[in-house]
C-alpha cells in the first residue's frame, strides 16, 4: 500500500498522536471516471487501503448548450451508489466529494449535485481549475518527496492541469479545457487517421499557446505525469518493450503510427490496456503528443499519485489544525495591503454578535463562522482597486481570485457576503448559492453591523452590548445610555441600517437602556 509523508512543518500541539488510525476518503467526481481512495492516518503517514473506480464518462453527456444529459446524470448516480457504501462508516468530516471539469462547466450541475449529495450523505465541493491543479501538485509531490523543480501533468476527461513547482511548493498552475472525453469531437465517427490525429494535436496546440512561456522545457529539471490517461500510455508502451522507466516523444510517435493503422476507436486493443480505456486512448495520445512537442519534453516520468492523494494529504493537515483556507485569507489580507488591525477589530466585533445570535438564527454550523471571519478579514481587499464602490471590488477579487483551498461554491458565498457589507442591501444575490439563503443573510447582518460599530476605526469593544435575536432575521440591540452618548456617530448609522432592513421586511430595534 502506498504511504504519504506529511513534510509539511508542525508544531508539537498540532501534530496528532492516535493509538487508533483515522479513516479518511477521498471521492473524485472527474470527467470520465469517478474514483474513491480510503486512507488511514496514524497522526504522522497516511497508508491508502482501498480504492474504487467506475468509468462513468461524465463529459461526454455534454451537449453544445453544455446541458448534461440525464442519461449522464444517472450514470453518475449509480456509481455514488456503490461509493456511498463504502464510506457509511467514515465519520463525515474525515470525507471529501470533489467535482472537476464537467461539474464546472455543466450548467445544470445543480441538478447532479443535489441528488449526489442526497446519496453520499455529504456536500460536494466543485473546484475551481487552479485549485484541482494544486490539490494534484501536492499530491504528486509528497509522493516524490526527493523532487526539486517540475513539471507535473494531468490529463483529465475534460481538462488538462499544468503546474510548475518546486519540492512541496506549486508556483504557477493552469487548467486547460483539454481532455480525453472532450477531445473525441476531433475524431468524427471514432475514425482515427492521420487528419483526425493531427486536429487534436494543433487543439492542445492551440490551448497551451497562451501559457507555454513559463512551462517549456529550461524551467524545470523533472517532468511527471499523473493522470490515469497517461498511465495507460505508459502500461501499453512497457507491455511494449519500449518504456524504460519514462515516456519519450519518440514513444507517442509509435504509438500514433500503430493507432492510424488500427483506424477506429472501436478496434483499438494492446495488452495493458483496460477497457475502460479504449475508447479514449486515442485522444489521451493525441493530446500527450501536442503537449511534447508544444512544450519540448523530453521525457515523462510517471507520479503514482493525484488529485486523490492531494485531497487526502488536505484532510490530514486539517485533522492537525492547519486549514489552509486561514492561510489562504492571510495570505490575501497582506498581498492586498489590508489593515489587518482595523480588521481583527471587525472580527472582535463580529464574534461578539455571533456568539449571541447564532444559535436562533441557525448558523452553528463552522462553516458560517468561517464565512463570518474570512468575510471580516478581507472585506476591505479592494481598497487596492478604489475605495469608490469598495464592497464590489472586494468581491470581484474573492469571486476570481486563486485561493488555494477555497470550493468555487465556497467562493460565491463569501463574495456574496461581502457584496452585501454595507449600504443597500441586495438580498438576491445571496440567492442560488449552495448555502442556504437565510444562514447567508444572518452572516451578512452580523458583518454589516461588525463593520458599522467600527466606523470609527478606533480600539473601542461593545462588550456592554447584547444582541437579541428574534425570527426571520430580527434583531434587538440593548445599548447602555452612557455608551450611546460617546458613540453618536455609531448611533445614527445604527438608526440607517434599520432603514435599510426595513425595506425587506427585517427588524432591527435599537435600544438604549439608563446606565
Amino acid at each position: 500500500m502506498k504511504n504519504l509523508s506529511l513534510h509539511k512543518a508542525t508544531t508539537a500541539d498540532s501534530t496528532v498522536e492516535s493509538a487508533v488510525p483515522v479513516q479518511f476518503a477521498a471521492i473524485d467526481l472527474g470527467s470520465n471516471s469517478f474514483h474513491l481512495a480510503v486512507a488511514e492516518f496514524d497522526g504522522h503517514t497516511l497508508r491508502v487501503i482501498s480504492r474504487l473506480k467506475e468509468k462513468v464518462q461524465l463529459a461526454a453527456g455534454l451537449d453544445q448548450n453544455d446541458i448534461l444529459s440525464d442519461e449522464a446524470i444517472q450514470r453518475g448516480l449509480n456509481c455514488l451508489q456503490l461509493f456511498a457504501e463504502r464510506i457509511q462508516d467514515i465519520d463525515r468530516q474525515f470525507v471529501t466529494v470533489v467535482g472537476t471539469f464537467t461539474l464546472r462547466k455543466a450548467v445544470n450541475a445543480s441538478t447532479f449535485v443535489k441528488q449526489a449529495e442526497q446519496i453520499l450523505n455529504h456536500s460536494i465541493d466543485i473546484l475551481p481549475g487552479r485549485e484541482e491543479a494544486r490539490l494534484i501538485y501536492d499530491g504528486v509531490s509528497h509522493n516524490h518527496p526527493d523532487l526539486k523543480r517540475a513539471l507535473v501533468i494531468d490529463i483529465g476527461g475534460g481538462s488538462t492541469e499544468i503546474i510548475l513547482g518546486e519540492q512541496f511548493e506549486s508556483e504557477v498552475l493552469d487548467s486547460l479545457g483539454l481532455g480525453c472525453v472532450t477531445t473525441k469531437k476531433f475524431f468524427p465517427n471514432d475514425v482515427i487517421n492521420e487528419q483526425n490525429f493531427n486536429q487534436a494535436v494543433i487543439n492542445t496546440a492551440i490551448e497551451v499557446s497562451e501559457v507555454k512561456k513559463f512551462y517549456r522545457a529550461g524551467n524545470w529539471e523533472h517532468c511527471l505525469g499523473s493522470s490515469g490517461s497517461i498511465e495507460s500510455i505508459y502500461k501499453v508502451l512497457t507491455n511494449l518493450n519500449l518504456a524504460q522507466g519514462f515516456i519519450t516523444f519518440e514513444h507517442l510517435k509509435f504509438l500514433k503510427q500503430k493507432l492510424i493503422e488500427i483506424g477506429h476507436f472501436d478496434h483499438v486493443s494492446f495488452s495493458g490496456l483496460t477497457e475502460s480505456r479504449k475508447s479514449t486512448f486515442a485522444c489521451g495520445v493525441a493530446i500527450l503528443y501536442g503537449l511534447f512537442e508544444t512544450l519540448d519534453i523530453d521525457k515523462m516520468h510517471i507520479a503514482d499519485a493525484s488529485l486523490r492523494e492531494g485531497i487526502l494529504l488536505e484532510l490530514a493537515e486539517e485533522l492537525k489544525g492547519n486549514d489552509i483556507r486561514h492561510q489562504t485569507a492571510f495570505s490575501l489580507m497582506k498581498r492586498f495591503n489590508v489593515d489587518q488591525e482595523h480588521a481583527h477589530q471587525v472580527q472582535q466585533s463580529a464574534q461578539l454578535i455571533f456568539d449571541q445570535t447564532a444559535d436562533l438564527w441557525g448558523i452553528y454550523d463552522p462553516i458560517y463562522k468561517n464565512y463570518l471571519d474570512w468575510a471580516c478579514q478581507l472585506h476591505e481587499i479592494g481598497l487596492s482597486i478604489s475605495f469608490s464602490k469598495l464592497r464590489m471590488h472586494s468581491a470581484y477579487i474573492v469571486q476570481y481570485a486563486d485561493m488555494p483551498g477555497f470550493s468555487q461554491q465556497t467562493k460565491d458565498s463569501l463574495a456574496a457576503i461581502i457584496a452585501n457589507q454595507k449600504k443597500k442591501l441586495f438580498v438576491e444575490q445571496l440567492d442560488n448559492k449552495y448555502d442556504p439563503q437565510s444562514a447567508l443573510l444572518s452572516v451578512v447582518q452580523i458583518l454589516r453591523l461588525a463593520i458599522l460599530f467600527n466606523v470609527k476605526r478606533d480600539t473601542h469593544n461593545i462588550q456592554t452590548l447584547t444582541f437579541k435575536a428574534d425570527v426571520n432575521h430580527g434583531l434587538t440591540i440593548n445599548i447602555p445610555s452612557s455608551w450611546a452618548e460617546e458613540h453618536q456617530l455609531v448611533i445614527a448609522e445604527l438608526n440607517r441600517e434599520a432603514a435599510y432592513l426595513e425595506y425587506h421586511g427585517i427588524r432591527l430595534t435599537i435600544h438604549t437602556l439608563d446606565s
